[in-house]
């Protein structure tokens, strides 16, 4: 049961090489969102197990563009409210930015309230895109999105700058989100 991804069309072969199942999508363009355009599974077949990976198959191929996004903000200042690379940013705007233009979503700027549209994960399950937050979610000390390979992206409020930062065994996050 082969499942192949192309731009904008994930499918789902059967046995005999039919497409079985189909989903086509919009990446995120700017502040257009990311979008399911079309979906058909055909036969009855298992839908669940299958829709759940074309969703993570098409998940995965939008994090690919997270490093296009982070050019444009690395080393962007600091700035209270602020969540464009033109004005600068604080740490929930930084989120809200790149989730917005990665993964096509419309994510509100406040930590709190990013936190009702993912699930909590464990730091062992992260994976490049969660939301890393370190304090509570009610009064964060600092937040970041997590890149892969230990590190994560953040407006540093030492320097005042947007820059990639290591996790450290000394300060873990306390919370982990994750669109999955």
């Amino acid at each position: 049961m082969p499942f192949e991804l192309t731009p904008g069309r994930v499918i789902h072969t059967d046995d005999v090489g039919q497409i079985d199942a189909e989903m086509r999508f919009d990446v995120p363009k700017g502040e257009a969102p990311f979008a399911i355009t079309f979906a058909e599974f055909k036969n009855k077949m298992a839908g669940a197990r299958v829709q759940r990976v074309m969703m993570q198959m098409i998940m995965a191929s939008l994090r690919e563009n997270i490093g296009q996004t982070l050019r444009s903000v690395l080393g962007r200042p600091y700035q209270l409210q602020g969540n464009t690379p033109e004005e600068g940013f604080d740490a929930g705007g930084l989120i809200q930015y790149v989730y917005n233009h990665v993964f096509g979503v419309s994510f509100p700027q406040n930590i709190a309230k990013q936190f009702t549209l993912v699930q909590q994960v464990t730091l062992a399950e992260a994976m490049p895109g969660d939301i890393l937050v370190w304090g509570s979610l009610v009064v964060p000390t600092a937040a970041g999105v997590y890149l892969g390979g230990g590190k994560y992206i953040t407006v540093d409020m030492l320097n005042d700058v947007v820059q990639i930062k290591a996790v450290t065994q000394s300060w873990l996050p306390d919370v982990v989100g994750s669109l999955r």
